[in-house]
């Protein structure tokens, strides 16, 4: 079997200097974010599986061993979840263990995310651990992050691991094994968690990971380590699923399931007039149209064309604090006729923007309405009402 290729045999392929040896950083517990002053998060990356299917991932490893075809497919949607399903009888192309996993963030047929070294990342989830997916005395990780290629090892691990006997939920920064944070798994059985995670990439000691797990609202766990090593090399790529050893002396390993839902990523940019938080449409929840880039102005990869009718929207998930927000509409109409559509907060409609004409579809305008949002996630949709359909949506923005 092939050892995982380590950071220093890495840099040491590559001609590069030595890693630096890592110091354990003293942990600054319930941190609120990694973000620093006058930057805001970015909403990249929101795909919906009953809408994106298994477009939303860069690459999927389902049984690449082929060694359970009766099984397969081991990773599929399942409607607005992403189910993986591991069977006793799977077999990794490594034998003595198991995977089925996803990697990266699509954003198009050929475009996908790319975390590269200095930049902050977030994501967030939502998770089902059912209690047949137990922890195990040896590894098993539900989420990683890596560089791509073959033969390297993780950068940092979520794994379900039995320590003194207990079952826990643990994030670590894989390699010195430095422990972000820990908690007791069984009481997460059985019930949807959500995931809050930050991680800053840099070499050497420049890097740094916060993990929150939070379980019916209450936070269970909120770590954060600075001063820490966050790059292998090239770029970091988020992987989830389930991979796990076979080496188990515990009895824990059974058929068993991962469901992931309300996956989000954010990118650390500067903020636009402080407090304010772009949400690109071509990344929101669309019904009944396309993202489209024929029409210059747009910001991000693209925008989206609705189809000609009363009825198709765009959604967006966005988070803030409780209490009045401005909402910013950035939007195209090369037409004559206005195109109104309801905008409306958590199901409640807000206003009716008239969309009237802006000249050309390559000229932009911004329609601005007053919302009040509640703490955590809101949904943010539009939807026309006019045959015409929408305008071309570019994105929307949330000032608080």
């Amino acid at each position: 079997m092939r050892e995982p290729l380590s950071r220093r045999r890495f840099g040491a392929l590559l001609g590069a200097a030595a890693v630096t040896p890592l110091l354990p950083a003293r942990p600054a517990w319930a941190a609120p974010t990694l973000l620093p002053s006058g930057m805001t998060w970015q909403l990249l990356w929101s795909p919906a599986a009953s809408v994106n299917g298994m477009g939303a991932w860069e690459t999927v490893e389902d049984d690449r061993a082929d060694s359970h075809p009766a099984g397969a497919p081991h990773i599929f949607p399942e409607g607005n979840n992403y189910r993986f399903t591991m069977h006793t009888a799977d077999r990794d192309t490594s034998t003595d263990r198991q995977r089925h996993e996803v990697t990266g963030n699509r954003t198009s047929g050929s475009g996908f995310l790319q975390w590269r070294s200095g930049e902050l990342w977030r994501v967030t989830y939502s998770m089902y651990i059912p209690s047949t997916l137990k922890a195990t005395t040896t590894f098993t990780h539900i989420f990683q992050t890596k560089m791509p290629g073959t033969g390297t090892s993780p950068i940092t691990v979520t794994s379900l691991r039995r320590v003194d006997g207990r079952q826990t939920i643990e994030h670590k920064i894989f390699e010195p094994d430095i422990l972000v944070g820990r908690t007791d798994l069984e009481p997460l059985h059985d019930r949807w968690i959500d995931v809050d995670y930050e991680i800053r990439i840099g070499d050497g000691s420049s890097g740094g990971v916060r993990w929150m797990v939070s379980n019916g609202g209450a936070t269970v766990v909120d770590a954060t380590r600075t001063g820490v090593d966050t790059f292998l090399g090239d770029r970091v790529r988020p992987k989830w699923g389930i991979y796990r050893s076979l080496g188990d002396t515990s009895g824990s390993l059974q058929n068993c399931h991962l469901l992931l839902t309300n996956l989000r990523s954010y990118k650390a940019v500067p903020g636009s007039g402080g407090g304010v938080t772009r949400y690109e449409a071509e990344n929101a929840t669309i019904s009944q149209g396309a993202v489209e880039s024929n029409h210059a102005g747009f910001s991000g990869a693209g925008f989206v064309n609705g189809d000609n009718a009363a009825g198709p929207y765009v959604e967006w998930t966005v988070s803030g604090a409780a209490g009045p927000a401005t909402l910013r509409i950035r939007y195209a109409n090369g037409t004559t006729t206005g195109r109104p559509a309801t905008v409306t907060v958590n199901g409640t409609t807000v206003a009716t923007p008239p969309f009237g004409g802006t000249g050309a579809w390559t000229t932009w305008a911004t329609a601005t309405v007053p919302v009040t949002l509640t703490a955590g996630a809101n949904t943010v949709r539009i939807t026309s009402t006019t045959a015409g359909g929408n305008p071309n949506l570019d994105y929307i923005e949330l000032a608080q």
